[in-house]
């Protein structure tokens, strides 16, 4: 499903405008993006919860020139879906 047909399809169904569901999608992505690079975690009940990862710098080894390269440290987020929607899924 791509983004428009999510927006329209949450827009029927909480009975708002679709521009309205346009920001409130926009604005819940900023959110997320704020939340993740503070390192926090959001949990979603009944959903599942985004935990932010943080991977520090390394130095990795090309094993056939032997060069070294210093990888920078990055931020991820994953999402661990809870019980209630594992057993949805598995259905």
């Amino acid at each position: 499903m791509d983004n428009k047909a999510f927006n329209s399809r949450l827009a029927k169904t909480i009975n708002r405008d679709p521009e309205e569901t346009a920001t409130l999608i926009d604005a819940l992505g900023k959110l997320m993006a704020e939340i993740g690079t503070g390192l926090d975690s959001v949990a979603v009940p009944g959903f599942g919860t985004f935990i932010t990862i943080k991977n520090d710098e390394n130095v990795i080894t090309d094993t056939e020139s032997g060069r070294r390269t210093i990888v920078p440290p990055s931020i991820k987020m994953h999402f661990q879906p809870s019980v209630v929607l594992r057993k949805k899924l598995s259905r």
